[in-house]
């Protein structure tokens, strides 16, 4: 069961520094320039990204292959640079690639 969300500002936004720990945690390793898709967990409705140090990560809420950019993409299909979270209710699928190899921590909040 993913933990639900326990602190929120007057905007009804989550106060990320006053979350609880996730219950749900994946661990992405990624290969650089190597995109990889994961599949959201049923319920979830905020995800928490733990980068890897120094690197340049992307994120987009598809179920396929996404490139880190190498230039303009001004048609506003370009990845997202990847957030400290993101809400992700009602999304399927988050794709994420790097410009470096390493470890990516996804932490999901009901």
């Amino acid at each position: 069961m993913i933990r639900a969300i326990q602190g929120l500002d007057g905007f009804m936004n989550p106060l990320i520094g006053n979350l609880p720990p996730s219950d749900t945690i994946y661990a992405v390793d990624l290969a650089a320039n190597t995109s990889q898709q994961i599949q959201i967990p049923t319920g979830a409705n905020l995800v928490v990204f733990g980068p890897i140090p120094g690197a340049n990560q992307y994120i987009k809420f598809v179920n396929s292959t996404i490139s880190v950019p190498g230039g303009n993409i001004l048609d506003g299909s370009a990845p997202e640079r990847m957030p400290d979270s993101r809400n992700c209710a009602g999304a399927g699928y988050i794709s994420i690639v790097s410009d470096t190899a390493g470890i990516v921590t996804l932490s999901f909040y009901a």
